[in-house]
């Protein structure tokens, strides 16, 4: 699983050298015997999307139930619990501070040309189940981006390296971190954890990679993709973010081919159609313009929630509530000590790091790149690159075309919503190191400004940051907390999903939504 599709190619290249590493195999000769397994996979999988009928977490039928739910965030999380909650025969009111509903999962359908951007939420995995889940019930499609031709490029100290130079420096690597790798116990978390444990996770990604010896070049490389991966810069990372995540067997249960498993689709039209499907069951149960202040609890054990409506503030009690928003946004609410929420839970609502990356969405009169023999897809240690892919290429013509830059870390956070023109042109500035005359095919619109989007959410108020990323320290502190329920007060979004699952993605709010919604209805049966 990742969550740009660059990092996407580039685990399953790290995974070939792995594979290449324990085989004995030269790195040129596993990444042929890999492409070859890989197509032969896909196709089974593409077989297997368009026949399977994806179940829902759970399916049981309706029964009646008496409760009143507030939920807090009218994000996927939270119209996800409260659809799983209507399933059951309970209407839950739903509360966001916006404008809209949807939250990172927002797209962009009116900007570039017969082609839709996705401001949030991109890809969803080929095993991601709640997601193609939605997709089929609404009747929507999905567009496979898994078959588009040309090669990623890895650009570092001013030239390009081809992707067996990649797996060959990774291979000599491989020893040290597998050392490391049969000591870790199976998942670290708050709750569960050894040692050695402990102390790979409060090393950073970038004192792990000095104290296990890796390359220069292997350095910059793993450190740039972590960077854009997670949003924060490699010495504000922990260790086991990396040993975890390439390591896929003990990353998650969900990846059972490692190498194979990909964020592959993206729905035609725009990911947000999953949100307006939601909506269309929902109702009039989402009420927009509503920002949380205090929750506290009553002397009746009701979870009273207030809010900031613009005009005045009001309060409504409900029996239980789920809190679906980022923890970034719900450090700013007033949580009232009735509540009796453990130092612990407290820890992860205000320590959990999150990271910040932003998307630079620029036109093209065409996918240049293609002519160079890539695909869009790069890696690059310049000072305004860092990463970038081509977004919708199944509807890309001869005459336009969208690449997305993604930056993350201090780049990121650096980037200036208010002037995306000056960003766009830095952006070309350093494209064109790696796709040579790329700059001078942007689109361009009549006053002869580029024709590009800046998506930056470390400022936007609503979120504050892009998606959770652990900080040296957090996995054996507060890996796992982050979803756990408080009497009658639950927790939904990405965040509360775990690390082993789908944290950080699309798939893990929907499911988050529906573990609370669960966590719910078993409690009233108490």
């Amino acid at each position: 699983m990742a969550h740009s599709k660059s990092f996407a190619r580039l685990m399953q290249t790290l995974r070939v050298a792995d594979l290449a590493e324990r085989r004995g195999m030269p790195g040129l000769e596993a990444l042929e015997q890999c492409r070859a397994d890989r197509r032969r996979f896909m196709k089974m999988a593409g077989v297997a999307a368009g026949t399977l009928m994806v179940p829902g977490r759970w399916e049981l039928a309706a029964q009646p139930v008496s409760a009143s739910v507030g939920i807090v965030g009218a994000g996927l999380a939270g119209l996800s619990c409260a659809y799983a909650l209507q399933k059951k025969g309970l209407t839950a009111q739903i509360f966001d501070a916006g404008e809209r509903a949807g939250g990172r999962c927002w797209s962009l359908p009116h900007v570039f040309p017969g082609q839709v951007a996705e401001r949030g939420g991109e890809l969803i995995d080929n095993l991601g189940k709640t997601m193609l889940g939605y997709v089929q019930e609404f009747g929507l499609q999905v567009e496979d981006l898994s078959k588009q031709p040309g090669d990623v490029v890895y650009f570092f100290d001013g030239q390009a390296i081809p992707e067996s130079t990649v797996v060959e420096e990774y291979r000599a690597f491989v020893g040290s971190m597998r050392a490391d790798l049969t000591r870790l116990s199976n998942g670290p978390t708050a709750d569960s954890h050894n040692p050695y444990d402990v102390g790979i996770d409060n090393l950073s990604i970038a004192e792990y990679l000095d104290s296990r010896g890796a390359s220069p070049l292997l350095n910059k490389l793993i450190s740039v993709i972590y960077n854009i991966e997670y949003g924060l810069e490699a010495d504000q990372q922990s260790a086991l973010n990396l040993l975890l995540f390439i390591h896929a067997d003990k990353r998650s249960k969900f990846t059972p081919f490692g190498v194979f498993s990909d964020e592959r689709y993206h729905i035609v039209g725009g990911n947000d159609q999953v949100v307006s499907g939601l909506l269309g069951r929902l109702g009039g149960q989402v009420n927009l313009g509503m920002k949380l202040l205090r929750v506290r609890k009553t002397a009746g054990g009701r979870v009273e929630l207030s809010f900031d409506t613009g005009s005045k503030t009001v309060s409504q009690a409900f029996d239980a509530v789920v809190i679906a928003v980022p923890f970034t946004t719900l450090r700013e609410v007033e949580l009232d000590a009735s509540l009796g929420f453990p130092q612990w839970k407290l820890d992860a609502i205000h320590q959990l790091g999150y990271g910040s990356n932003a998307k630079l969405m620029v036109g093209f009169d065409g996918p240049s790149w293609r002519g160079l023999g890539g695909d869009g897809a790069s890696y690059a240690d310049l000072a305004h690159l860092q990463s970038t892919w081509e977004t919708n290429p199944t509807l890309a013509t001869a005459e336009h075309a969208v690449l997305t830059d993604y930056t993350g870390g201090d780049l990121g956070a650096s980037l200036d919503p208010a002037a995306p023109q000056i960003e766009v042109a830095r952006f070309l500035n350093d494209l064109d190191g790696v796709y040579p005359g790329a700059s001078a095919t942007a689109s361009r619109l009549a006053d002869n400004a580029y024709l590009a989007h800046l998506e930056h959410w470390p400022s936007n108020p609503l979120a504050q940051g892009s998606y959770t990323c652990y900080r040296p320290g957090q996995f054996t502190t507060i890996a796992g907390n982050e979803g756990k329920p408080i009497g009658n007060v639950y927790f939904a979004g990405e965040h509360a999903n775990s690390f082993y699952e789908w944290q950080g993605f699309m798939e893990g709010a929907a499911l988050s939504g529906i573990d609370a919604a669960q966590q719910i209805l078993a409690d009233l049966k108490k």
